[in-house]
């Protein structure tokens, strides 16, 4: 076994900077990837529609996440201005 091969087997682990996002995306794929193993037609084309479907549900997130801090926004306007009317209110 030569010193390269033994380095490989010592950090099987191992997760270079490099492949930091492969790993964080999908551990699996960095596993599989870094065995060397190449995906099949069927697995590339279910990969395709997983990341579409993660992109489809990142945009619907984003669209909840804007409404909310719309809704937000305006729930802080409205309560400055019920307590602008009510400073401004003269007792008689």
């Amino acid at each position: 076994m030569s010193v390269r091969g033994a380095t490989n087997v010592l950090n099987r682990g191992l997760i270079r900077a490099s492949e930091i996002g492969d790993w964080c995306f999908c551990r699996r794929a960095w596993y599989l990837n870094d065995r060397r193993s190449r995906p099949t037609l069927v697995q590339i084309e279910k990969r395709q529609a997983g990341i579409a479907h993660h992109e489809r549900h990142g945009r619907v997130v984003m669209q909840s996440q804007r409404r909310m801090r719309t809704r937000n926004f305006v729930l802080v306007l409205l309560l400055l201005l019920a307590v602008a009317c009510w400073l401004t209110m003269s007792p008689n």
